[in-house]
């Protein structure tokens, strides 16, 4: 890789890692702003907190990633026309597709980046994160443990505690499971303790009374105790979680078991999603490569080059929005399955026509005359 290599694609690639990171930071706040509720609610630790809102990141990153590339090479080529820097190149005898490799390298390590990502790693990070859900919401010692606040654990599952002492006790304890509506169960005591043991966790009930409902009957009956061991396995919720079709490896969803729980209430989603993964490599390129088509030529005036990221921003812009509507389509029909890879493929073949000559960018002319007008405007307020 020569001087200019290295320079264009330098250039380029700190754009888009400075690009890629801002975006990234404001999907974690989103993230954040979400999970707040582990921390205000649910008495989780930070480290809890920051696993949680960081595992999704990586998927959300698939999306995040071919914007943040098409912002750098936009970024790349206005400067370098802006700084005159393309002219001298043009001049110097150096041509369109000597710009366009080491541009071109950067867009196929984030492609690359991409399939890693979509194949194994994102969907890891959204299996651990379900996972990590799951312990939370089973974690009936830490949300118990919070004093004055009625915690809803599972349908029809619900605890409280009035106070908590410092060693541990726990005071005007409320337990409410109505999870199986044939059998209500209530329980109320004067204060209880968590111990464990070989067996698991329990919660000793010390002076209280439990208070069941069943079937139609509507007499409660009333059973008062001194002691009552409470086994805190069985008011957990169902530990066993379900992964989703965004949560399957890209080998997962190429041999999708059709006896699958998840497959089987919805097989297009698996369709749908495999296909949005095959095709999630080819954004980047089209990303570029509209982007290069735009602003890849030397432009002299600041008004053509702002017409040429207009442009370039429109055409990616349909190529982005066209590609997430695709995905209801195939989930809906297996015989449009083509159409998630004709989305960015026709982006990039449109983007290599305008590169070869054989297709022209034309400014419609109702918008170069308002550029007209719009230039003409600022240029007298400037002189005045």
């Amino acid at each position: 890789m020569g001087r200019l290599d290295r320079y264009l694609f330098s250039t380029a690639a700190i754009a888009f890692l400075a690009v890629l990171g801002s975006l990234t930071t404001l999907v974690w706040l989103t993230q954040v702003l979400r999970r707040f509720d582990l921390l205000a609610t649910q008495g989780q630790s930070f480290f809890v907190f920051m696993t949680i809102t960081a595992l999704a990141l990586p998927m959300l990153m698939l999306v995040i990633a071919p914007i943040a590339l098409f912002i750098a090479i936009v970024f790349t080529l206005n400067r370098l026309s802006a700084d005159s820097e393309l002219i001298v190149m043009n001049a110097a005898g150096v041509s369109r597709w000597r710009i366009f490799r080491p541009l071109f390298a950067l867009t196929m390590i984030v492609a690359t980046l991409t399939i890693a990502v979509s194949a194994e790693v994102g969907p890891w990070t959204l299996r651990t994160l379900r996972e990590q859900i799951s312990k939370v919401n089973a974690d009936i010692v830490s949300n118990v443990a919070i004093p004055g606040r009625f915690m809803s654990m599972d349908r029809g599952l619900t605890f409280h505690v009035r106070e908590r002492s410092p060693d541990g006790l726990m005071l005007g304890i409320f337990v409410f499971d109505a999870r199986n509506q044939d059998n209500e169960t209530t329980y109320i005591a004067e204060r209880g303790r968590i111990v464990h043991s070989p067996q698991g966790a329990y919660l000793i009930l010390d002076g209280g009374v439990m208070q069941r409902r069943q079937g139609q009957n509507k007499s409660p009956n009333f059973v008062e105790f001194q002691r009552y061991a409470f086994d805190m396995s069985q008011l957990t919720p169902n530990q066993h979680v379900l992964y989703r079709a965004t949560d399957r490896t890209l080998y997962d969803l190429v041999t999708a078991d059709e006896s699958d729980e998840m497959y089987k209430q919805d097989p297009g989603r698996f369709r749908a999603e495999l296909h949005k993964r095959l095709s999630a490599p080819l954004f980047p390129i089209a990303a570029f490569v509209l982007a290069f088509a735009f602003l890849g030529e030397a432009r002299t005036t600041r008004q053509s080059r702002g017409l040429a990221i207009a442009g370039a921003a429109g055409a990616f812009a349909l190529v982005e929005i066209f590609g997430f509507g695709t995905s209801g389509m195939v989930a809906r029909n297996a015989a449009l399955t083509w159409i998630t890879y004709l989305v960015p493929v026709a982006g990039i073949l449109y983007g290599l026509a305008v590169i070869a000559g054989f297709a022209q960018f034309r400014v419609p002319a109702l918008l170069q005359k308002i550029a007209d007008l719009l230039s003409a405007r600022f240029e007298r307020l400037r002189t005045a």
